[in-house]
């Protein structure tokens, strides 16, 4: 008795067990949901399209179905599919390609911005290196004039020390002159003072032999 009602009732949920399975609206704009499967039957309410359902039992041409959190009722067996609405499919991939646009355009924005650092460190880099190269040749030039500098430096100690001899042996040839010329000075004085006194005493001497010409 007990596996007969057992029986009984498998048969009874067997309908609903064999149909539970989901199915989407089509992409009608609405459809009735109506009370039994007939178009005589009251409507229940409007579904829209892209509208996920269960579907509990076909009959004939009509199916019925359960609205997730909502009524049982009837819809038209041709206006049911097996994959989504392709405009609920076309507003789900845009909804998911939003946030992918952001994220791609955040993306160009930061290129772009590494784009003009990069040609701003590109354009550094090259100033950078014109400088140093104005730098190296400033240098080299530097290095060049205290080449020459030191050279001027040098030649300017030997004449220096070339002065400082030639100086010394005109101080000396002056020295030996004028001790020359005082020398020659003195005897010529000398001399000539010598001949003057002997001129004196000559003419003393003369005076003297003739005193009767007085």
């Amino acid at each position: 008795m007990k596996k007969t009602i057992i029986l009984v009732i498998l048969m009874a949920l067997y309908p609903v067990w064999a149909y539970a399975e989901t199915r989407y609206i089509t992409d009608h704009i609405e459809i009735n949901l109506r009370s039994g499967p007939g178009a005589e039957y009251r409507i229940i309410r409007m579904l829209e399209s892209g509208q996920k359902i269960e579907v509990l039992e076909n009959k004939n041409n009509w199916t019925r179905v359960q609205v997730p959190d909502g009524p049982e009722g009837w819809v038209f067996s041709r206006y049911l599919q097996r994959s989504p609405a392709a405009r609920r499919s076309l507003q789900a991939l845009t909804a998911r390609l939003e946030p992918i646009e952001a994220e791609n355009e955040s993306l160009r924005a930061e290129n772009e911005r590494l784009l003009i650092m990069n040609q701003e460190i590109a354009d550094q880099l090259e100033k950078t290196k014109k400088e140093l190269q104005e730098a190296v040749s400033a240098y080299e030039q530097l290095q060049e004039n205290s080449a020459e500098f030191l050279k001027i430096k040098e030649e300017h100690e030997n004449l220096k020390v070339l002065l400082e001899e030639k100086k010394n042996r005109i101080e000396a040839l002056e020295s030996k002159i004028s001790e020359q010329f005082l020398s020659s000075a003195i005897k010529w004085f000398l001399a000539g003072a010598g001949v003057l006194l002997i001129g004196i005493l000559l003419g003393n001497r003369a005076k003297k032999k003739r005193p009767g010409l007085r």
